[in-house]
């Protein structure tokens, strides 16, 4: 059972801007990467809504399914890529500028953390 038109050209587009970000993703590109990222994510909620119409009878195609699959582990493939490459620019930040390593809030200075500053509303008590 072939796929319709208007269903076969949607899911072509998605698997297009889906090989745009992997095209992205192998030339380290990150303005490429985000904007096919971006355009990615346009075609699969627009495909996404027209799944969401589908009757239970197209939802069964086997060549829909297949090509679901396929997407579906790429992504997976994808995912684990940008991990590593998220890693990688992490470890080379901190051989580069070290100074990123250091901790965010003030350093602890006794059990119960370091003492509040003084805003100076509060110079007088009067009684």
């Amino acid at each position: 059972m072939t796929l319709p038109p208007h269903l076969a050209e949607a899911l072509t587009e998605v698997e297009h801007h889906f090989k745009d970000v992997s095209a992205a993703l192998v030339s380290g590109e990150p303005i490429a990467l985000a904007a096919a990222s971006a355009a990615l994510q346009q075609a699969a909620i627009g495909f996404s809504g027209l799944l969401q119409r589908l009757t239970p009878v197209d939802l069964k195609n086997r060549d829909l399914n297949l090509r679901l699959k396929s997407l579906a582990d790429g992504m997976a493939t994808r995912r684990e890529t940008l991990i590593r490459r998220t890693v990688l620019v992490e470890r080379a930040l901190n051989a580069i500028v070290p100074a990123i390593q250091n901790a965010t809030y003030a350093q602890v200075s006794g059990p119960y953390g370091s003492p509040g500053k003084q805003t100076g509303a509060f110079k007088y008590l009067a009684a």
